[in-house]
């Protein structure tokens, strides 16, 4: 076990990258490529009420509210591709049955987004000591497995960078196989992989840290250095971490048996097991686990990613409540913490959806809710989410005026993030009345007065050079850019006013290099914020 301090290391240093977004100044993320692997099971099983015709779609609207740039699955019989590749628009399949190379036997294929990808070449291997020989089965296996892997071209990559993309399943009974079907994979990558990114997916029935999995991630083997995304993205295990279910909508721990890997040129930004459940229903037997992750650049500057967005629960100047479309407006902007405002918690208005939970679930950013009133049989407020760990919500309540029927708060969150604790506050101010905002803007100083290192963002009905911000200003620094080609918010479809904004403080600790009011005028009534803070330190 001579690697394991290795890996561990190599881990921890993924970890600090990941977590704090690296390149130039200004606010656009570099392209992310979103990953699934699932393990969908097999088509022909006698599943009685869980067979695949009764969860053909459930499985679809999995991948679909993920919306992947390369998605792995496993256990798929050639109908099983097939339909899927109907289903998923978009989307090209590699991927051939392990019995004859063909159509027969179960295959691990592998779909990739034709707008973002172009296929340069592909292939598969057999996990055995002749890995070229058509259906041959390795070792102690209990059948034939086979890998997967293509080769492809980054199109939004100004290099036009190649990604070697590999999907592959271990065999459930054969130690051994597992094992040396591990080292297999690791030497095939360097064969396969020249220059380019690696993204590696699978089913690997082993437990971490097993011979297995030492075998792909330890840097004492041969072939390239991999890292674990998940464990990147917490390097410590905890509970709910089990990716097997047998159909049990309750079974959350367990070992972690599904795994995404990539080569230490990506940064992992989020690592995620998507516990999609419907009508007490899963969609498979395995938990399908996921990763974001983006091209690393060249060494540079640790910065911070702020988004501030008041998504008016989610209807859009359509007249339509889509959180699909908000989560797509989140994940693009690629933020590492967000703060949301005018959110629904199980409201008639919002047909019982747990809004805050929901958006969670679409971006895999880790959610604290900051319930502000009681309204339409159940709660609306604000929300606070983050790539980091998160501490428990503290909710400030604000001052109102007389008759006024929404009570207003600061939802404030100690988030866990790579330059150390920083408190993330939201909060939204009275719409009306002046008056009523500049004494809840001196509630928030005086609330957080003890937050030394302190992000506020929110929708603050209020303008720069108001007696609000006036008095924000003088506890924080407000973000801004000088070259900015717009700081109006508000109403999204014609921006006339600057009402959504951030601070930060120390000030000396942060500098500004990036903030943009997003061209989104149709997923809310307010335009979203992005901030780019960079440590001076």
């Amino acid at each position: 076990m001579r690697g394991v301090g290795r890996m561990a290391a190599g881990v921890a240093i993924a970890l600090a990258i990941a977590a704090a977004s690296r390149g130039a100044d200004g606010v656009e993320a570099p392209g992310l490529v979103r990953v699934m692997s699932f393990n969908i099971r097999y088509g022909t099983a006698k599943d009685g009420p869980n067979a695949w015709g009764h969860r053909r779609e459930q499985v679809v609207d999995v991948i679909r509210s993920f919306a992947p740039d390369l998605l792995g699955c496993q256990e798929v019989l050639s109908f099983q591709r097939d339909e899927l590749a109907a289903a998923l628009d978009g989307y090209e399949v590699v991927g051939v049955g392990r019995d004859d190379g063909l159509e027969e036997g179960e295959m691990t294929p592998i779909f990739f987004r034709l707008d973002r990808f172009e296929r340069l070449d592909s292939g598969h291997f057999w996990l055995s000591s002749t890995p070229a020989t058509v259906g041959s089965k390795g070792w102690d296996a209990a059948l034939p497995r086979i890998a997967t892997w293509a080769r492809l071209r980054d199109r939004d990559d100004a290099a036009q960078s190649e990604v070697l993309v590999l999907n592959t399943h271990f065999d459930h009974r054969g130690a051994q196989a597992r094992l040396e079907s591990a080292r297999l994979v690791r030497r095939m990558v360097g064969d396969l992989g020249r220059d380019g990114r690696l993204v590696l997916m699978g089913d690997f029935n082993a437990e971490e840290n097993s011979p297995p999995y030492e075998a792909l991630f330890s840097d004492s083997e041969q072939g390239p250095c991999i890292v674990d995304t998940w464990r990147a993205r917490g390097p410590r295990p905890a509970e709910r971490e089990g990716t097997f279910n047998g159909f049990d909508p309750a079974a959350v721990d367990g070992p972690r048996i599904d795994w995404i890997g990539c080569s230490h040129d990506w940064n992992v930004r989020l690592a995620g097991i998507d516990r999609t459940v419907v009508d007490g229903r899963t969609p498979s037997d395995h938990w399908p686990v996921t990763a974001v992750l983006r091209p690393s650049a060249s060494p540079g500057r640790a910065t911070l990613r702020v988004l501030t967005y008041n998504i008016h629960h989610g209807r859009g100047t359509d007249g339509v409540i889509d959180l699909a479309r908000i989560a797509r407006v989140m994940r693009d902007a690629d933020p590492d913490l967000v703060a949301l405002q005018e959110v629904d918690e199980r409201t008639t208005r919002s047909e019982g959806v747990d809004e805050a939970g929901e958006l969670a679930r679409l971006t895999g950013l880790t959610v604290r809710f900051g319930p502000q009133i009681d309204y339409l049989g159940g709660r609306y407020g604000q929300a606070i989410l983050s790539r980091f760990p998160l501490g428990e919500a503290i909710v400030h309540e604000l001052p109102g005026i007389g008759g006024d029927r929404e009570r207003r708060i600061a939802v404030a969150v100690e988030a866990a993030t790579p330059f150390g604790p920083i408190v993330m506050a939201g909060t939204h101010l009275h719409h009306r009345s002046e008056e009523a905002r500049r004494e809840q803007a001196r509630a928030i100083v005086k609330a957080l007065a003890n937050a030394e290192h302190c992000i506020l963002a929110g929708d603050i009905n209020a303008v720069p050079g108001s007696e609000p911000i006036t008095v924000l200003d003088a506890a924080w620094t407000r973000a801004t850019v000088a070259d900015a080609p717009t700081q109006a918010t508000f109403p999204a479809g014609a921006p006339a006013r600057a009402i959504d904004h951030v601070f930060v403080r120390p000030s000396g600790a942060w500098r500004v290099v990036g903030m943009e009011v997003l061209d989104e005028p149709e997923a809310s009534d307010h335009r979203p914020v992005v901030v780019v803070l960079e440590p001076t330190e």
